[in-house]
């Protein structure tokens, strides 16, 4: 007996519908199974210490696993709204994971603490192995420990001095191709910024003049964006939080894919420079046999780069293998890069909202560099103090983290007498929730406001939370204030920005980046 074909395809949906549902529900009695076992092994006494907190309304087991945003817009008015309950309770704040706490730590006496106490990273960082491997930004402290020892005179004032030729040329092209653009309507000028920060950290940290020609591809770009896309989706989906289900993924697969474009550039121009090296030490050898003297081939650059100082590191440092070097230069390239973009990004937008801002930056430059034609140089950073101020402002309330965390390896008394700190518990220390407070700042403290720079007394050093604070904050800080000021500059001397007066809309995406209403106009500046 056959069945007729419409009643097989009927039953094949069918079928497939119900092995649908029925997967559903497994999901469900998996996730409230673990949430069961999560909240039984989590320490009656944690959920004790931190009952009097300010937090969410949290569902039995499952704490505020419900709230968790759905998408990176969502996340940051997620961390908009703890940043206001933060600042009107004076109070940390704590949102249950399950059982789990993460704190968010709204004082800077203790944000001192919590970052000098403790320089472990939860698990979450673990995402980002397999682009960052044990890299600065996610190593586990008995790594970054050695790392940091090596790398820490990396980015010195002297060193970063040496990169200010390049900061200014990539300038000088990104102010060319926006001239080019001074007919169009407003326009998001996010790309062209990272074409040029990306050029700029690309040349620095591999030290090859014609760099963009093999690694600023769109496919670079692209994979790079991408990668930031899928971390935070990851972090968003506590199902995913554990690696064998990631696996499982098509997300986790097209993750390999993007680490693969970026690890096969990194891995490209390392090979690269060991040989230009070793041809360099061979020539050296032939110069002393010829003439019997130490002639040396001549630097065909004028600084040394990242991976060059790693290379000589590596030398007196065997144990330093190339894969490890790979991860620091994947790191400096991801934290010098993105960070550096939406910097300029939102300092531009900023000024070109308010014309006034603009003419005191324009009047600035104009006095300190002038009206002609060349370049910022690196004596003219110091000068520039109108300039930084708005750096500064723009990293405030625009911070490119809005928050890192650290893992409580101990119990910690909180040095304002709130709370005690129980041992694993993941502290979120937010340069967001700090910047944006009014008990700090002032009642105007949510103001675009450059000149809060220029005079003292600024809050506390804690509260300015930008290049983070203690023991793993960021190595790079003279570097992006070197860049961001030169390339600031060098912008507002030859170009006038006006931007939409519509409502900026923000999302998270690892980094802090703009999502509606940041439309810019670039005109070219009427020279006197």
């Amino acid at each position: 007996m056959h069945l007729p074909k419409a009643t097989i395809i009927l039953s094949l949906r069918t079928y497939s519908l119900l092995m649908l549902i029925m997967s559903e529900v497994l999901w469900c009695l998996l996730m409230l199974c673990a949430c069961v076992w999560w909240w039984c092994s989590a320490p009656r006494r944690t959920r004790k210490l931190l009952a009097a907190l300010p937090s969410f309304p949290q569902l039995p087991l499952l704490g505020n696993i419900h709230q968790i945003p759905r998408n990176s817009i969502n996340l940051f008015q997620f961390l908009e709204k703890i940043a206001v309950t933060c600042d009107t309770t004076e109070m940390p704040f704590v949102f249950w994971l399950g059982p789990r706490p993460i704190l968010f730590i709204s004082d800077p006496e203790d944000v001192k603490g919590v970052n000098n106490a403790f320089i472990e990273k939860p698990h979450y960082y673990s995402f980002a192995k397999v682009w960052l491997g044990n890299g600065l930004v996610v190593a586990p402290p008995e790594i970054w420990k050695n790392s940091i020892k090596k790398l820490s005179g990396t980015f010195t004032p002297s060193i970063v001095e040496g990169y200010q030729e390049v900061f200014a040329g990539r300038a000088a092209d990104l102010v060319q191709r926006l001239k080019a653009r001074t007919t169009e309507e407003p326009f998001d000028i996010m790309h062209d910024l990272a074409y040029t920060t990306l050029e700029a950290i690309c040349q620095t940290a591999f030290g090859f003049p014609k760099i963009s020609e093999s690694i600023v591809t769109k496919e670079y770009y692209d994979a790079f964006h991408r990668c930031l896309e899928l971390l935070i989706r990851r972090g968003l989906n506590p199902l995913l939080h554990l690696d064998f289900m990631y696996r499982l993924t098509p997300a986790s697969k097209e993750l390999q894919k993007c680490v693969g474009i970026l690890h096969n550039v990194s891995n490209t121009v390392i090979t690269k420079l060991i040989q230009e090296r070793e041809c360099a030490k061979q020539d050296n050898r032939n110069e002393i046999g010829n003439n019997g003297t130490h002639n040396r081939v001549p630097n065909r650059r004028r600084f040394k780069s990242f991976l060059d100082l790693m290379l000589e590191m590596q030398v007196s440092t065997p144990e330093l293998s190339v894969e490890q070097i790979r991860s620091e230069v994947d790191t400096v390239l991801f934290g010098g890069h993105e960070t550096v973009a939406t910097t300029l990004f939102y300092a531009l937008l900023m000024i070109g909202r308010d014309k006034n801002l603009q003419d005191k930056l324009y009047n600035e430059v104009r006095d300190v560099v002038g009206d002609g034609g060349r370049p910022v140089t690196g004596a003219d950073l110091p000068h520039l103090r109108y300039c930084e101020a708005t750096v500064l402002e723009t990293l405030r309330l625009f911070p490119p983290f809005p928050a890192v965390l650290r893992m409580a390896d101990k119990d910690l008394q909180l040095s304002s007498g709130k709370c005690v700190v129980p041992r694993g518990t993941v502290c979120a220390v937010s340069a967001m929730v700090m910047g944006r407070a009014r008990r700090l700042w002032g009642p105007d403290a949510a103001e675009y406001r450059p000149e809060r720079w220029l005079a003292p007394p600024h809050a506390q050093p804690a509260a300015f939370l930008a290049f983070s604070y203690g023991r793993r904050a960021c190595i790079g800080k003279n570097y992006a204030m070197a860049i961001l000021k030169t390339v600031l500059a060098s912008c507002v001397r030859e170009l006038e920005f006006t931007a939409e007066q519509a409502e900026l809309q923000l999302k998270l995406d690892v980094v802090l980046r703009p999502a509606s209403g940041h439309l810019l106009q670039v005109k070219t500046r009427n020279l006197k």
